[in-house]
């Protein structure tokens, strides 16, 4: 055991020496220089490897390649790592490209050093020679709304919802920044951030723009930068080379467009808002606007950041706006002009804007048992009212009795898959008592069979609610539960939900404790149906 041990402890020692020998690489005389940037001294041993600044030599007797020539700039006063990052007094190759971690010091090079352009230059309103491409990301930030979420030093206003930006560059490296722009929920897989729909492009061109945000700017003082005395150029959010309607400028400069849909013009991320006019009322647009998550607890929308003059003035845009019915000469064109974007063009739930609704639109395809337990007249009714506290609108203003009946026929037969006539007969609930248990045994009730899908407070954020999809109800979502009767709620504990992770209590609880459970729904949703 003992010789075991000593052989395992050489060989580690082995393996690290061998991989220190191959990454020190340089054992003679180290250079040492200091360079004046913005004042501030920065020294480096950059050169001892890449000498004059070029690429190291890739031989004893090949000569090392030049740096290219990057005028009006000079090689010997800018240094290496004010451009290209790295640890300029690390002695060690790995260590002096940019230690470990995020990579926030990975060491830049090609097109990537464009990235650290407006670290030292204060962006403007046109772009610096050589440094387009983050300057388009900067346009690109403003455009897709970045900033109703993020805030970002140099902008008047910013939003709160996601993390701040101001410094990130310093934070995370190019790569980093790629996977956080292109898939948001790769870390941390609970984010609320859409994944926005650009091409790998723009990815590269926000990702630069990005990187230039740093602790230290080199184009001002940290007093200035604290003193908010920095801010970015203004960028004109609406199309001079479109014929807009009176107020429709609104849709930009509210910066709805960076995500939903108004006729031609789609973001691509959230609800369609060609007929929104038809389908809510005035005031349930300004309330939208200003609180969102009032009305639709879980959205992700930030509020407006219209004041409430525009709010108005917007809501009657919309209301004036959405005047014609859309065309319908078939139930399937219908489905897909109205249905497709949240419910998929396979009815199978997943459409372009799902991951971004605060609940998960019902499957059709794939889902036949829980049609089969759902009356017709509830359905008809979901279409025709929509489905309050859900982005599910209600379509009696949009489309007439028949076409909704014959939109309802098509999902039966193409997605379904049944007769929407073939319907299982539910059992009896249980009679609800005349007196509940005590809240101690309720409290225990809950945190036995509900907490970890829907969380303490019934926010549907339980410890297990990324594992389904799904995700569990918000038992907070008091305008769902006001909709709901006492005798739906206890249905759905007794008998589950048919193609969601809900399972069936009926088994498992006594009577008078299924009726317990739904007394906590009422107390933690506020609402009385």
């Amino acid at each position: 055991m003992i010789a075991a041990a000593l052989l395992a402890l050489g060989a580690a020692g082995a393996a690290l020496y061998v991989g220190w020998s191959k990454n020190t690489h340089n054992h003679g005389l180290i250079a040492d220089l200091s360079y004046n940037l913005g004042g501030r001294e920065v020294r480096e041993h950059c050169t001892t490897c890449h000498v004059e600044g070029g690429l190291p030599s890739p031989g004893p007797n090949a000569a090392a390649e030049p740096h290219p020539d990057i005028s009006p700039h000079v090689v010997e006063n800018l240094g290496c790592t004010g451009c290209h990052l790295g640890e300029g007094m690390a002695m060690d190759r790995a260590l002096s490209h940019g230690l470990p971690g995020l990579g926030a010091r990975q060491v830049l090079t090609g097109r990537d050093v464009q990235g650290r352009c407006y670290a030292c230059h204060l962006l403007d309103a046109t772009p610096l020679a050589g440094a387009e491409r983050p300057w388009q990301g900067y346009q690109l930030f403003r455009e897709k709304a970045c900033g109703l979420c993020h805030h970002i030093g140099g902008l008047a206003t910013g939003g709160h919802f996601g993390p701040d930006l101001s410094h990130i560059g310093s934070q995370l490296g190019l790569e980093q920044l790629h996977t956080a722009i292109r898939d948001p929920r790769s870390d941390p897989p609970n984010s609320i951030m859409p994944r926005f729909p650009l091409s790998r492009s723009q990815v590269r061109d926000l990702a630069w723009f990005l990187k230039s945000r740093v602790a230290d700017p080199y184009y001002a003082t940290p007093m200035q930068v604290q003193a908010g005395k920095i801010r970015l150029p203004e960028v004109s959010l609406v199309p001079d080379d479109v014929d807009l309607l009176p107020d429709e400028d609104l849709l930009y400069r509210g910066k709805c467009l960076a995500c939903h849909q108004f006729r031609d013009e789609d973001g691509y991320i959230a609800p369609d808002l060609t007929y929104a006019g038809r389908m809510r009322s005035e005031e349930f647009i300004r309330e939208f606007l200003e609180r969102p998550t009032r009305l639709i607890p879980g959205a992700i929308m930030p509020p407006s950041p219209l004041d409430a003059q525009k709010r108005d003035t917007l809501a009657t845009f919309l209301a004036r706006e959405a005047t014609s019915e859309p065309e319908h000469p078939h139930a399937k064109h219908l489905y897909m002009h109205l249905c497709q974007r949240c419910h998929a063009a396979d009815g199978g739930g997943h459409g372009p804007i799902e991951p971004n609704l605060a609940t998960f639109p019902r499957a059709f395809s794939g889902n036949a048992e829980f049609y089969r337990r759902s009356d017709d007249e509830r359905l008809v009714r979901s279409v025709e009212r929509g489905i309050a506290g859900t982005s599910m609108p209600p379509y009696a203003d949009v489309i007439d009795k028949a076409a909704r009946e014959d939109l309802l026929d098509l999902i039966f037969a193409a997605f379904i898959g049944i007769e929407r006539q073939d319907k299982t007969p539910l059992p009896l609930l249980p009679t609800r008592p005349q007196e509940l248990s005590a809240p101690q045994q309720t409290d225990a009730l809950y945190a036995r069979h509900c907490l970890r899908c829907h969380g303490r407070t019934g926010s549907g954020k339980g410890p297990e609610y990324l594992d389904h999809l799904p995700r569990p109800r918000n038992l907070t979502n008091r305008p769902y539960f006001a909709a709901q009767s006492d005798e739906q709620v206890a249905r759905a504990i007794a008998d589950g939900v048919s193609g969601t992770a809900m399972d069936a209590f009926r088994d498992r609880l006594q009577d008078r404790h299924i009726w317990d459970l739904v007394d906590r729904v009422r107390t933690l949703s506020g609402g009385e149906p």
